[in-house]
């Protein structure tokens, strides 16, 4: 059995700062930049064991509709017929008409939906995995174009998964 977990996540030109330092008596200055326009925004399935562990993305400097997250979640059925769990909360664009619509044919290639209650991020583990990205994958605090923060995105989710796969083999 395959199991992942899924959500979306958003990522503003200038990310959030845990800390910083600067020498005593002067101030450290963390560039701003506003985000109209300017977010990436991923879906992520975390498998944290088996063959398949690691991270399967999308990004796009768009909102996510619900024909990205119903191609996503086509992309996550097992070739070789190993059923697939996915977990994942009650957004709209996880439980839209276009979703519902496409259960019996998800369930004929072996993925399975297990929706979350109502407000427990904390059964997500895909949370904790969005929390490191940004924490420590994402190298910069401030991106200055889409194109560098769209980069910067792809290659802190490779990076983890990179580090994923190397964890246990």
């Amino acid at each position: 059995m395959n199991l992942y977990f899924l959500d979306e996540c958003g990522f503003s030109p200038t990310q959030a700062v845990g800390y910083s330092w600067a020498e005593v008596g002067s101030r450290r200055d963390v560039p701003y930049e506003a985000p109209r326009r300017r977010r990436v925004n991923a879906l992520v399935a975390y498998c944290p064991t088996g063959r398949r562990r690691g991270l399967r993305f999308r990004r796009w400097a768009r909102t996510i509709t619900a024909r990205d997250t119903l191609d996503f979640l086509l992309s996550l059925a097992d070739p070789g017929g190993v059923p697939t769990w996915v977990v994942l909360d009650n957004g709209n664009i996880h439980r839209c008409r276009l979703v519902c619509r496409a259960l019996p044919r998800l369930r004929r290639l072996g993925v399975h939906l297990f929706y979350l209650p109502a407000y427990s991020p904390e059964l997500n583990d895909v949370e904790a995995v969005f929390g490191v990205i940004k924490a420590q994958e994402l190298p910069e605090r401030s991106y200055r174009t889409l194109d560098a923060l769209l980069t910067a995105v792809q290659q802190a989710l490779r990076r983890y998964h990179h580090r994923l796969r190397r964890r246990c083999t």
